[in-house]
């Protein structure tokens, strides 16, 4: 398919523009764009691997899983670090926060010190292993493919309740279809599912919950905060987790309102 060798193309452009770019010019948003161009070429990982048991996925992915998760890392102290001043406005310059920033300061300098000339070349060896897999995936194949993956989202919105786990699962699994349907739809990536499809931002800020309250539980089961500081940071876990519980409940709410509910699909 030239679509998709395009689609691949397009990807490497973009990761290699942004791995390039100069410290000084990275911002919280140049980590999030970096992890969402590689989510899309993971996402082709799994097409490739549906058409061709021989593709060695994990393999492939390495090196640029390492770039995922250190950006990943930075990402989420970014987020932690915005909703702690949410929620303690008053108390910007606390313990926490500062070390929030120290972690953050660490996390990118070992980004930059992994994203160098060898990493670089070994991305650029995994891109042309991609794309020699890419010409025998037709029309044909990728709609099969699609069928398949919004058959098994279905399954999982069409139980009694859903739980934990299968809110990850569900999570990973709508992003791999919205951005493999984009291929071949033509849409943006926003647009490939409805607007009025709430579960996707829904499943997208418990997740951010989930990752917040996790990072605050080692931190409190440490022991190495002030009283008044551990307090603080109690009473924001206890906020967040409120906060997760509400947004559980929504997903659970809009799942029979999603356009995968009960659909012929």
């Amino acid at each position: 398919m030239k679509t998709l060798t395009k689609y691949i193309k397009n990807r490497e452009a973009a990761i290699d523009f942004l791995l390039r770019k100069p410290r000084n010019k990275f911002t919280q948003n140049t980590y999030h764009k970096l992890r969402v161009e590689i989510k899309k070429l993971n996402s082709v990982f799994d097409l490739i691997r549906f058409y061709s048991t021989d593709f060695r996925r994990k393999k492939t992915y390495r090196p640029f899983k390492s770039i995922f998760r250190q950006a990943g890392k930075i990402r989420e102290l970014q987020i932690e670090a915005g909703m702690i001043k949410k929620y303690f406005r008053n108390n910007s310059s606390n313990d926490y926060e500062k070390r929030l920033k120290r972690l953050r300061l660490k996390g990118e300098e070992e980004f930059f010190l992994l994203v160098n000339r060898k990493l670089l070349s070994q991305l650029k060896k995994k891109y042309r292993i991609i794309l020699s897999y890419l010409s025998g995936i037709d029309k044909e194949t990728m709609n099969t493919y699609l069928e398949k993956k919004k058959t098994k989202i279905k399954e999982l919105l069409g139980r009694d309740g859903i739980q934990t786990k299968q809110i990850h699962q569900l999570r990973k699994e709508l992003k791999i279809l919205n951005y493999n349907n984009t291929i071949v739809s033509h849409k943006k990536e926003e647009e490939s599912l409805s607007k009025q499809d709430l579960l996707p931002e829904l499943l997208g800020k418990w997740h951010d919950c989930q990752v917040i309250i996790k990072h605050l539980k080692k931190t409190l089961n440490r022991g190495l905060l002030r009283p008044t500081e551990l307090e603080k940071l109690k009473q924001i876990e206890s906020k967040i987790a409120a906060k997760c519980n509400i947004l559980f409940n929504e997903i659970n709410n809009a799942i029979p309102e999603s356009e995968f509910f009960g659909s012929n699909i």
